[in-house]
């Protein structure tokens, strides 16, 4: 009796210690994820970006619709998805046009999913807590800037934690027997077209093996996790491509028998094991990518056809399922995306790498790694201590991943870069729409038939919908209104697009107001460089321009022909040799590229820079230059 008592002891302790080391590896990741939040949220402006546009204010799609049986089973781009539509019109009734508030949303949704994961795993699918402490260890990847796309910079970014949230919630509830519970969460993410299809068929197929291996015998997990499984999927198939579904990529479909498929694949799979693909090439890369699957695959497979999943069939059935569904939507995603790179297999490789693809795949490596300890704890005599052991070496095997290649280990935890791209890219884009708003203004109102493309916010015209956001009273369009009336050169573009005159003879601008003449010496400086055809078969003019008296790049560039302005374009492109040559770090974007009307091509232009203190300075010669190539 004391022997035994004696030997319990240090089981205990260590057993405190390994809950004590998961637990600060929890909390090394929770601080990770509240630094990124605040750094995010202090950079970020609320400016809509990408899709943010059209979901928000366009009246195809997203909450502008009405809410009525048949829009709220429409789809969207090519998703149906009735739990998310409804969420995120709740979400728009209760916030409003605040963009900043939804990002927040999104950063408690990001951390509610990673709770969520970390809750399933430790809870429901390990032995003890030493085979929780490599399962934790592989979480940290989890916070790192690979989720980027859809969690950092997107306001709609807020859906993809949500859907991951749900499915986490429901394995872990089906696991506990809450079925009324775990019925409702797979309402929630298998009614998300084929991505949310893909997980729930997941779990179905694991849940039907594990069926069939207790020789048919029923209860209320299998049913749930088998039927709800497989109507959901058959009815989102149905609902997504019956009717007037269309590939909306334009591509064709790439098949399980054409080499880009697999390339694809892999590539998302080598990406999410931290492997720069394009810096270390093919061979290696695909070669990382097959290792990575198989150390997936082979323990959702032993656990569901080996002693171990019998034993613990709900660990078995959440981890089986969330690789199973993992592999799912990653092939379903190749067979429509893995040519939009290009052809061959570097280029649909290369798409595989694109963070909303391979991100899913990373959400896998904690639960193959809680699968392989599953695995050894049963199959060795030392129990869970090896169990734990091969977790800990398939978490080394991601750690050397991630510190492949040149640049530091750390690199993927760094957000200062992605921060600053935030700003500026959301600056260029302030100043774009602030360009725009001024040079429709006309004394009848705002003429909004004119095109907007601000390429940093969208490459699409978004003039509608910042016509219905300028109606909405936005927060993001106030914030520039209201810039643009508190700065000097605001007004003084407004004047010349409204009133200004070239005269010919002069070679001067005319207005009721006269700008202030830089001359020789004043504090703006420029270069029209060259004009260049660009990609989409427009001439645009380039050249970069910064007002040394502020210092800081100059606020806009004017086209002017005849006696009309006729074209406006703000500076923000990047020219790190300017920087270079001026010695000041803040011209790296003063580049400008402003787009020559097609009619204009071959004409003699002149182009004039705009101070912020509404200086003004030709930077063609007397006479102009001719607009061509």
């Amino acid at each position: 009796m004391h022997d035994a008592a004696r030997s319990e002891v240090p089981a205990g302790r260590a057993s405190s210690s390994a809950r004590t080391l998961v637990g600060l590896l929890l909390g090394v990741g929770a601080l990770i994820v509240a630094y990124q939040f605040g750094m995010n949220m202090h950079a970020s402006t609320g400016l809509p970006y990408w899709d943010d546009w059209g979901y928000f204010f366009g009246t195809a799609q997203g909450v502008q619709q009405p809410l009525t049986f048949q829009s709220i089973f429409a789809k969207d781009s090519d998703h149906v998805a009735p739990f998310f539509k409804l969420l995120t019109h709740g979400l728009w009734q209760a916030i409003g046009v605040d963009f900043l508030t939804f990002r927040l949303v999104g950063w408690l949704a990001f951390a509610a999913m990673l709770a969520a994961y970390a809750l399933v795993l430790l809870r429901d699918c390990v032995r003890s807590a030493w085979d929780g402490v490599p399962v934790a260890a592989a979480g940290l990847f989890l916070t790192g800037t690979l989720n980027n796309e859809y969690f950092y910079y997107q306001h709609m970014g807020l859906a993809q934690p949500i859907f991951f949230t749900c499915l986490f919630l429901f394995l872990h509830t089906l696991a506990r027997g809450r079925l009324v519970l775990a019925t409702l969460f797979l309402l929630a993410f298998g009614s998300t077209g084929v991505f949310g299809a893909s997980y729930a068929l997941g779990a179905a197929g694991a849940g039907a093996v594990l069926a069939l291996r207790r020789d048919g015998e029923r209860d209320g997990r299998t049913l749930v996790a088998v039927g709800g499984g497989l109507l959901l999927t058959a009815a989102m198939l149905w609902m997504t491509f019956h009717g007037s579904y269309a590939n909306h990529t334009g591509q064709p479909l790439v098949l399980p028998w054409h080499s880009g498929f697999w390339a694809f694949l892999l590539g998302a799979f080598a990406t999410a094991a931290g492997l720069p693909v394009e810096a270390v090439g093919a061979p290696l890369s695909l070669a990382a990518g097959a290792a990575a699957l198989a150390l997936c695959l082979i323990p959702a497979a032993g656990l569901l056809l080996g002693r171990a999943g019998r034993e613990r069939p709900n660990a078995a059935l959440a981890i089986s399922g969330l690789i199973a569904g993992t592999v799912i939507v990653t092939m379903t995603t190749a067979l429509g995306r893995a040519g939009l790179c290009g052809e061959g297999i570097a280029n649909a490789m290369r798409c595989g790498t694109i963070p909303r693809y391979a991100y899913p795949v990373l959400l896998a490596f904690p639960a193959a790694v809680a699968g392989w300890t599953l695995l050894f704890g049963r199959r060795t005599r030392v129990g869970a201590g090896a169990g734990a052991f091969a977790g800990l070496v398939l978490a080394a095997a991601l750690a050397v991943g991630h510190g492949a290649g040149t640049d530091a280990f750390w690199r993927h935890w760094s957000v200062a870069g992605l921060n600053r791209m935030v700003a500026e890219r959301d600056g260029a884009a302030e100043r774009c729409v602030a360009t725009y708003l001024q040079a429709i203004r006309k004394p009848a109102g705002m003429d909004w038939s004119q095109p907007l493309v601000c390429p940093s916010a969208s490459p699409r015209n978004i003039a509608p919908f910042l016509q219905a956001a300028y109606d909405l009273k936005a927060d993001f369009v106030q914030t520039i209104l209201a810039d643009a009336a508190s700065r000097p050169e605001r007004g003084t573009l407004a004047t010349l697009l409204q009133a200004g005159k070239l005269d010919e003879a002069s070679a001067q601008l005319r207005l009721d107001i006269v700008p202030r003449d830089g001359g020789q010496g004043g504090g703006l400086l420029g270069s029209l460089d060259r004009f260049t055809q660009l990609p989409s078969g427009s001439l645009a003019a380039l050249g970069w321009a910064v007002d040394a008296a502020v210092p800081a790049p100059a606020a806009f560039v004017l086209l002017g022909v005849g006696d009309r302005i006729v074209a406006t374009a703000p500076t923000g492109g990047a020219r790190p040799d300017v920087a270079t040559v001026l010695k000041d770090g803040r011209m790296t974007d003063s580049g400008f590229a402003l787009p020559i009307p097609p009619e204009l091509a071959g004409q003699r232009v002149r182009l004039f820079v705009l101070g912020h203190d509404g200086e003004l300075k030709e930077l063609t010669p007397p006479g102009g230059v001719a607009a061509t190539p």
